[in-house]
C-alpha cells in the first residue's frame, strides 16, 4: 500500500511504502521464493491492495513486473458502492474502467470480491479471463449489500475460484465453510436453481486452478496432474438419508471436516488430524504474533 489517508487513501500513515520499495521488495520476493515449476505449492503473485490504496503508477509498473518475471497479479475489485464514488471523482472512471487503464485487464490478473460490476464491465472482464476469488463469507460479514453475479462472470469467461479474504474481514479460513455459503447466497440471490452443489464445487476445485492460471496441473484428479485429493465422510446421523446427491449433501449437511487431505501426494490430514510435527508450538508463536499486531493497530493514531 502506497496511498495513506493524508493521500485520500484507505491505511493510515505507518503502513505505507514508497513505489520504488515496493517493486524492489516485489521483485527480491519472486527472485527467493517463488518456483515456477509443475506442481510447485509456493507460488508469488504481485498484490497491490486496491485502486484507492495504492498510485496508479504502482499499478502500471506492477503490471509492468509481472510480465517480465512471468508471475500473476492479484487487487481487490469492485467490493465496494464507495470505490464506485472514489474512482469517479479521483480518476474519472469506475473501479473496472481504471483497473484496465493501468493495465491489468488480462488473464494474468485474478480479483478479490468482485461485487459491483455493471453487466457490460462482467463481460469485459470475462472477454479478457481475469479470474475472480468469490469471497461469501467477507462479503456478508463486511455487510456491502451487493451480490457478485458469479453466474455471469463464469457464464462471461471469467474463471471464478473461492476465497476466505483475510482475518479482518472473515475470520474462519474454511474453503469448505465458503463453498456452502458461495450455493446459499447464490440461491439467495437468483432462487432454487440460482446455484448447484455441483457449480460450487467446480469453483472451489477448477475454478481456483483457472484464477491461478493452473487448469491441467491442480484443481482436478486426471492423468498428469498433481496428487491432491480431499476425503469428507458423509456418514452418521448428519447424514442420514441424504446420499442421494453426495455432493449435495456435502455442502448441505455440515460443518464438517475432512478425514484426509493429501498434497502432491502428501497426506497433510490423517483422520482429522494435522501430520506435521511443531504445531502446538506454531500456534503459540501464531497467536504472540496476533497479539503484537493488535498492539500495534490499538496504538495507531
Amino acid at each position: 500500500m502506497t496511498l495513506s489517508v493524508k493521500d485520500n487513501g484507505l491505511p493510515p500513515d505507518s503502513v505505507v511504502q514508497d513505489d520504488d520499495d515496493v517493486l524492489a521488495d516485489s521483485e527480491r520476493l519472486v527472485s527467493t521464493h517463488h518456483d515456477p515449476g509443475w506442481g510447485a505449492t509456493v507460488r508469488v503473485a504481485l498484490g497491490p491492495c486496491s485502486v484507492f490504496s495504492v498510485s496508479p503508477g504502482l499499478m502500471r509498473r506492477t503490471a509492468e513486473l509481472a510480465e517480465t518475471l512471468g508471475v500473476r497479479l492479484h487487487t481487490h475489485l469492485a467490493e465496494d458502492r464507495d470505490e464506485d464514488s472514489w474512482c469517479l471523482e479521483r480518476f474519472g472512471r469506475r473501479p473496472v474502467e481504471q483497473f484496465e487503464e493501468v493495465g491489468w485487464l488480462s488473464g494474468r490478473s485474478w480479483v478479490a470480491h468482485c461485487i459491483y460490476p455493471s453487466p457490460a464491465e462482467a463481460a469485459r472482464l470475462g472477454g479478457a479471463g481475469v479470474g475472480v476469488a468469490h469471497c461469501p463469507s467477507s462479503n456478508m460479514l463486511l455487510a456491502g449489500g451487493g451480490f457478485a453475479p458469479v453466474r455471469e462472470l463464469r457464464a462471461a469467461g471469467s474463471p471464478v475460484g473461492l476465497g476466505c479474504d483475510g482475518s479482518a474481514s472473515a475470520d474462519s479460513a474454511s474453503l469448505w465453510l465458503e463453498a456452502r455459503t458461495a450455493l446459499l447466497l447464490g440461491r439467495q440471490r437468483l432462487g432454487p436453481a440460482g446455484m448447484t452443489a455441483r457449480e460450487v464445487l467446480e469453483m472451489a476445485t477448477r475454478g481456483g486452478a483457472g484464477c491461478l492460471g493452473r487448469l491441467g496441473e491442480i484443481g482436478e484428479l486426471s492423468v498428469g496432474a498433481v496428487g491432491d485429493l480431499v476425503c469428507w465422510p458423509q456418514q452418521g446421523v448428519a447424514f442420514a438419508g441424504a446420499l442421494t446427491d453426495p455432493v449435495e449433501a456435502w455442502l448441505r449437511c455440515g460443518p464438517t471436516v475432512a478425514r484426509h487431505t493429501v498434497v502432491a501426494g502428501r497426506v497433510l490430514v490423517r483422520d482429522g488430524a494435522l501430520t506435521g510435527p511443531g504445531v502446538e508450538e506454531m500456534l503459540v508463536r501464531h497467536a504472540a504474533a496476533a497479539a503484537r499486531l493488535q498492539r500495534v493497530t490499538a496504538a495507531s493514531p
